[in-house]
């Protein structure tokens, strides 16, 4: 007989280790994805790779950075690769991808990763590889401080339309795109708490329900769980 005393909805995969983990302290998680990734294949893109991943290259995703490894680098290395980067999951990713590369800034959100660019001072262009619901923030105020953008779209987020049945204690949302497949198909209980990745996303869920939102205190998935797990594990904290 299971111990778990809540249930957990993920909008997207996780370890199995993470699920164990979870487990462990008497939660069930159950993964659905809302969206789907798809890569976008640039042709103009593929003749100008090198000169592209020679500037600064930027990420705010993970998925941009595999994407860009595998469908146009072929996993190939980039030597001294200088790269800025979203905190956690995407700079994991990084490092991951571009072991002898050099992490010139990072931060825990887009707009603010724009901010430790400019005050570098001594970065004029930059590659910009992300999906094709990127947010404007970050683009824009580079821009704005006179910064070059040179932006490539490599990637598309696709929602995945699931109706969920069961009802939950608590769902993880990763990000405002998907928040908005998740509700676009399914309400929830006056008692399920979302947990939101960041700022960002928590503001997009403040658009389709006033349940509870608690963000995480970090950008990665391990940062979502334990977020979850301190939760329902001090819930009386939160009363």
């Amino acid at each position: 007989m299971s111990n778990d005393k809540y249930r957990i909805l993920c909008t997207r995969p996780v370890t199995d280790s993470l699920i164990a983990v979870a487990g462990e302290r008497g939660i069930h998680i159950d993964v659905q994805e809302f969206i789907q990734i798809k890569p976008l294949l640039l042709p103009g893109l593929q003749e100008k790779i090198h000169d592209a991943v020679s500037k600064t290259m930027v990420f705010t995703s993970a998925n941009a950075v595999q994407i860009l490894s595998k469908n146009y680098l072929f996993n190939t290395v980039v030597p001294d690769a200088q790269i800025a980067c979203i905190a956690g999951n995407t700079k994991q990713s990084v490092l991951e991808t571009f072991p002898d590369c050099t992490i010139l800034a990072e931060a825990d959100y887009g707009n603010d990763l724009a901010d430790a660019i400019i005050q570098r001072e001594s970065t004029h262009e930059v590659s910009f590889f992300c999906g094709n619901q990127r947010r404007n923030e970050l683009p824009g105020k580079l821009k704005a401080a006179g910064i070059i953008v040179n932006e490539y779209v490599i990637y598309e987020n696709t929602p995945i339309t699931v109706v969920i049945t069961d009802d939950y204690d608590g769902i993880l949302f990763f990000s405002p795109s998907a928040a908005k497949s998740f509700f676009s198909a399914n309400s929830i209980h006056k008692n399920t708490v979302c947990f939101a990745i960041g700022t960002t996303t928590a503001v997009a869920l403040k658009d389709y329900t006033s349940n509870k939102i608690i963000v995480s205190t970090g950008t990665s998935p391990e940062s979502m769980v334990q977020t979850a797990i301190f939760y329902f594990n001090n819930i009386n904290c939160y009363e």
